[in-house]
């Protein structure tokens, strides 16, 4: 591959369209100062993607454009084209011809082309990557690339090593890694707040849906329910209204014989049930046993059945680790055939190795005692031409000069003194620049002050905002729990004031008393209410209390006699039930002498007479003292039975834990619900919630106050955190601007002064020259006759030294060839041996592995046979336990047998009696003036089927025929109505329900979800892009290192066959970060001791530069390279040596020097001129040379 053509149109100053055809070998641009020749490598770095203006030695990028002359206006476009011949396939693109080709409009938009067709600068940068052509390759190479290898910073060095080393793509790639990670890494924090607010969302919606489901719930099955109950009672109610209608018949005249047969046979049911329940307590406690007895039991058996599975598994796991231990030394017998082989091929290769080692190394001597000799010889051609051409040189130079040297010195004299008056203005300049910087300098310290002193403010509104912060999250948090007391104690009051309206926990025949006091004022007359709702406890007495009362706190306390007897006709006549009546009138209190009082009081443990315990209006005071004016309250079981024996049993004793100790020595206890009958507690429950909710309610008020201060105060911190921030904002752009203009003016202050002193300079070389001149005019016409002899002499020299070297030459070459296959041959045996051993390496890991393997299956079969021999112990254990509950479980069933056909009988005689109630209250309920209360039945049972439809309607706007469209088998009417009764609770507690919710979670769900995968993919391609960042970088370093050491053997050698000895080497200033690390260039030149590259000459620097890029170029030539005017600071006999060391390189790359050297003119295949006939317009014409005179 080479550059095959440059085609260029409206590119700085060419501003028409001129075509440029280059072949292999050198081609040398020339032209006086200021023809616009350094354009055309400007052209070609800048079609090749180079972004920086000042690079293209232009301020903006529109500089590139033709900007017009005094008789041209200016054109919109640049276009450069350059042609690379690919018949090579060097580049990856099925063309022969590459034209890549850039495009800039002064609009500011750009276009890049590959053969015509619009792509990226990326892609032409992928296209070139590893050829040595791009912008930071080293195909072009100016002053710019000289100064960067000679500048001070070793760091500057690096970017030409690593286009040299290839590692440039993997760099590439490296940076596109991190912006994705990058960019990752922004999404990922984008994905996060967008998860954090989604969560935020996520659960209180989650509830609210929840909530409404269950109200939707709770609706649908309150429906079913209330429609069922509804169309049984339909049913019932028609049934009944039919059999009303069918009894007549009076029987009043057996009532009164029937009554008293029913008082006689209530009490013998009352002695049998309580023999009952004394019965069910035993075979209760029996059963308790019996069941703890075959529990135990059952427990052993399973553990022994999984005990027994235990042991079958790890006998199981034995055998299987007993059949992998086999595998795995079959394993290791064929690992130990196989390398005994891999021993056998490793001996026959080191033997192979050591005899073409051997006649490698003979060849090498041969080929290094040969290239002296051809070092010698060519460095002696080199100095017999290099000491013609000076002396031709020398001719032309004196004959020119003899003519030209009086107006030579007269135009120096005028140059001095331009020299003078430019060296005034620039001191001028200067002390302007100087004054600029010092106001430059106050205004950035001003702004960094400014700066600082907002960000101390920002701090400390920042610690004031986090103090702020705590305290509303301590704030909120205490708001919520507030809040969430007040809708829990609400709810529990609500609860406790609807069960003591619908008067839960008392009795049947009490409640429907208490509630026909509450319909019928007539009838409640005379009627106090239940013995619990005219007490008060408090709340460490009510156990105790409550269990001393027992049932009498369902006792309804009437004001005579006479009032009970209403109450118990209201409960006959409605078939009610039983109730107990305490009239103020008739029950009268007891307590104790005052002598047995005292001796009570005096008992350790004494509490308190159970009636004085208790809080009640004046007039019940006789119906207290009757049920507990005889009852003491003690602390505990302990000291009750002391206070019991003492007084032998004469007293009933209650503890604070509710254990009571009988008259006549019985004792009743055990554990207690905490929460109570209700009855007596919920009065006192409600009275206390009340005075708590005030008081939360209160805080409540409080705290959102305060919180609604600290929101205010956060506000305001925020808006004044962001106007510091404006300001600092403001005064880092000032900053920023100021730092930069003062950048600007530094600078031009060190140009100014080194403008100076370069005038100065050459004023002083101006006058040496004038002084010299005169002494060179008379010695140049002597000295003209001598050299040319000389000249003739040489030359004849020069012609027999060729020929002897043309022969040497040639066996160079021959021998060159039998070196290079001879180390492709121990190469290839190196890389044999290194496989072999790698592998040998590995076979032995492998069995050193599969060897522990077997260890460690061999030690955990030791760890299964300690556990069977463990598990067969327990089992052991275990059968004995078995035979001693075995024998339990015996005993205790023949108990419950026992006690169960005890109760079996006492059943069957409670059941007798039960059925002659029955039949007792049966007929007296018919033999009530059956007719005139069938008559009253039946208009109360039309109502109320008329006021079910018109409920039924009105709440589900249902008929009796669309109802029955619901009818369910619902169990029974009792069951369904205390659900409806809690379905209702349970809709009430729930309070406001949001039905859009449920739809509202899915969606917000279904989002969540979503971003958590898309945060995921994202995480996991995080990890990826890091791994490739890894990998990359050991790749560039690993190759990095490689290619370094080649370039510094290459530089040494180049180095001393540019300067004829001598030696050079480089060096990575921080091995440890090779990636990152300036590169420390080190000479020697012949005759001077080892110095860092800065110490030279300038000279010698430059030559060593060039040398170094010769030494790149040999290690990877690039298809072609432009060098501007690289070879500048030589001087003449270097610059010979610098274009033959070109023409030795150009068979492998093709060299477009911009030049205005003679040494590199004469040496060049091509010459094309840049010329400005007409001013600011560049033209160009060429030349091909044919072989040079001498």
């Amino acid at each position: 591959m080479y550059l095959k053509r440059l085609e260029m149109q409206g590119f700085k100053s060419f501003a028409e369209k001129i075509r440029l055809d280059f072949d292999c070998g050198i081609t040398a641009v020339v032209g006086p100062n200021g023809s616009g020749k350094s354009n055309i490598a400007d052209a070609i770095r800048w079609v090749l993607g180079e972004q920086s203006a000042k690079t293209l030695r232009g301020s903006k990028m529109e500089d590139v454009i033709f900007a017009g002359t005094e008789h041209r206006k200016p054109l919109g476009f640049a276009e450069v084209t350059i042609v690379l011949d690919n018949s090579d396939s060097a580049l990856p693109i099925d063309y022969d011809e590459v034209a890549i080709t850039r495009r800039v409009y002064r609009s500011g938009e750009s276009e890049y082309l590959i053969n015509k067709t619009n792509c990226r600068l990326k892609d032409i940068t992928e296209l070139l990557l590893d050829t040595g052509i791009g912008r930071d390759g080293y195909s072009v190479i100016g002053q710019g690339r000289i100064d960067e290898i000679l500048s001070t910073r070793s760091e500057d060095r690096r970017q030409i090593f690593e286009e040299a080393s290839g590692i440039m793509k993997y760099k590439i790639r490296k940076q596109e890694a991190e912006k994705k990670l990058e960019l990752t890494r922004q999404n990922l924090e984008r994905i996060n707040d967008i998860i954090m607010e989604l969560e935020a969302q996520l659960e209180p919606l989650r509830e609210q849906s929840e909530k409404a489901r269950r109200f939707l719930d709770l609706r649908e099955e309150l429906k079913v329910l209330d429609v069922n109950v509804f169309l049984n009672s339909m049913e019932k109610s028609r049934e009944r209204l039919k059999t009303l209608e069918e009894q007549l018949k009076t029987v009043q005249d057996q009532i009164s014989d029937e009554n008293k047969k029913l008082e006689e046979i209530t009490a013998s049911n009352r002695e049998k049930t309580e023999m009952l329940k004394s019965l069910d307590e035993k075979l209760e406690s029996a059963k308790q046993k019996y069941y703890e007895a075959e529990g135990s039991l059952e427990r052993c058996n399973s553990e022994i059945s999984l005990n027994k599975e235990k042991i079958a598994n790890f006998i199981q796991n034995i055998e299987r680790l007993d059949a992998e231990k086999a595998e795995l030394r079959e394993k290791i017998e064929a690992l130990e055939k196989e390398e005994e082989s891999r021993q056998n091929r490793l001996q026959y290769l080191e033997k192979q190795l050591e005899e073409y080692s051997t006649k490698l190394a003979g060849y090498e001597k041969q080929m290094e005692e040969l290239l002296k000799t051809l070092d010698e010889e060519e460095r002696r051609i080199e100095l017999l031409k290099s000491g013609i051409m000076d002396k031709m040189d020398i001719c032309s130079d004196k004959k020119l000069q003899i003519s030209n040297l009086r107006t030579h010195i007269e135009n120096m004299q005028k140059r001095q003194k331009s020299i003078d008056a430019e060296v005034y203005q620039n001191i001028v300049e200067k002390d302007r620049e100087l004054m600029k910087k010092e106001e430059l300098s106050e205004s950035i310290r001003k702004a960094e002050m400014l700066i600082k002193e907002h960000k101390n403010q920002i701090a400390a509104l920042s610690a004031e905002r986090g103090e702020t912060d705590r305290m509303l999250s301590e704030l909120r948090t205490r708001h919520a729990k507030i809040n969430s007391d007040i809708q829990s104690k609400s709810a529990r009051v609500r609860t406790l004031r609807e069960m003591e309206q619908r008067l839960e926990g008392y009795n049947r025949s009490v409640r429907e008393i208490l509630h026909a006091c509450r319909s019928s004022a007539e009838f409640g007359k005379g009627i106090h209410g239940a013995l619990a709702q005219l007490i008060e406890v408090e709340k460490k007495y009510e156990t105790a209390i409550e269990i001393s009362l027992g049932g009498a706190l369902q006792d309804i306390v009437t004001q005579t006699e006479e009032d009970a007897k209403k109450a118990i006709g209201f409960l006959k006549q409605n078939n009610l039930g039983r109730a107990t009546f305490l009239p103020i009138s008739s029950v009268k209190g007891k307590g104790f002498d005052d002598q047995t009082l005292g001796q009570i009081k005096q008992c350790a443990g004494f509490c308190g007479i159970a009636a004085d315990l208790v809080r009640h209006d004046a007039q019940y005071t006789g119906i207290v003292r009757s049920l507990l004016g005889k009852v003491v309250v003690v602390d505990n079981l302990d000291n009750g039975i002391r206070m019991a024996r003492r007084f032998r049993h004469s007293f009933r004793i209650v503890t604070l834990e509710g254990d009571l100790l009988n008259t006549g020595g019985s004792i009743s206890g055990g554990s207690v619900d905490k929460r109570g009958t209700g009855i007596l507690t919920r009065n006192r429950e409600i009275g206390e919630l009340d005075e708590e909710l005030k008081a939360l309610e209160q805080q409540e008020a409080e705290v959102s106050n305060d919180i609604r201060l600290l929101t205010d105060d956060v506000a305001r911190i925020d808006s004044e955190i962001a106007s510091f921030e404006s300001e600092i904002k403001n005064s880092e752009l000032v900053k920023i601007r100021d730092e930069s203009h003062l950048a600007q003016t530094e600078e031009n202050i060190s140009k100014l002064a080194a403008r100076i002193e370069m005038l100065r300079q050459e004023k002083e070389q101006l006058e040496r020259q004038v002084k010299d001149t005169g002494t060179e005019l008379a010695k140049y016409e002597n000295e003209l006759l001598k050299t040319e002899d000389e000249i003739n002499e040489a030359r004849k020299t020069v012609a027999e030294f060729q020929e002897k070297h043309k022969e040497g030459q040639a066996a160079r070459d021959a021998l060159h060839q039998d070196i290079t296959d001879f180390k492709i041959s121990v190469n290839s045996i190196l890389e044999s041996i290194a496989g072999v051993k790698e592998n040998t390496g590995r076979l032995q890991t492998e069995k050193e592995s599969l060897e522990k393997n077997i260890a460690r299956k061999e030690s955990e079969q030791d760890r299964f046979r300690d556990e069977v021999k463990k598990l067969e112990e327990q089992i052991e254990g275990l059968n004995a336990r078995i035979k001693k509950h075995q024998e339990e479980k015996s005993g205790r069933s023949f108990e419950i047998d026992r006690l169960t056909e005890e109760r079996k009988v006492l059943e069957e005689d409670i059941y007798d009696i039960v059925n002659k109630i029955n039949d007792i209250n049966k007929d007296i309920l018919l033999l009530k003036e059956e007719y005139s209360r069938t008559e009253v039945k039946k208009t109360r049972l039309e109502a109320e089927i008329e006021a079910l439809q018109d409920r039924i309607w009105n709440e589900y706007e249902l008929t009796y025929s669309t109802a029955l469209e619901l009818k369910r088998d619902i169990g029974s009417i009792s069951g369904a109505q205390r659900r409806i009764s809690e379905i209702r609770n349970m809709i009430k507690e729930l309070g406001p329900v949001n039905v859009a919710s449920i739809d509202e979670y899915i969606k917000t769900k279904e989002r969540y979800e979503f971003m958590t995968n898309q945060r995921n993919d994202m995480e996991q391609a995080r990890e990826k892009l890091l791994r490739v960042i890894s990998e990359m970088t050991s790749i560039m370093k690993k190759q990095f290192l490689e290619q370094f050491e080649l370039i510094n053997k290459n530089f040494n050698d180049v180095f001393r066959e540019l300067f004829n000895g001598g030696r050079a080497s480089l060096a990575l200033v921080d091995r440890e970060n090779v990636l990152e690390s300036g590169i420390e260039i080190e000479a020697q030149p012949p005759g001077k001791k080892l110095q860092n590259m800065m110490l030279l000459s300038g000279g010698e620097r430059a030559f060593t530069a060039i040398a170094l890029l010769f030494a790149i170029l040999r290690l990877k030539p690039t298809p072609f390279c432009v060098l501007d005017e690289i070879e500048a600071a030589l001087d003449e006999a270097n610059v010979y040596r610098f274009v033959e060391y070109l023409k030795n390189y150009s068979c492998n790359t093709q060299f477009i020097v911009v030049t205005h050297r003679k040494g590199t003119m004469e040496g060049s295949d091509v010459l094309y001129g840049v010329t400005m006939e007409e001013h600011g317009i560049s033209k160009v014409v060429s030349m091909k040379l044919g072989e040079k005179v001498g």
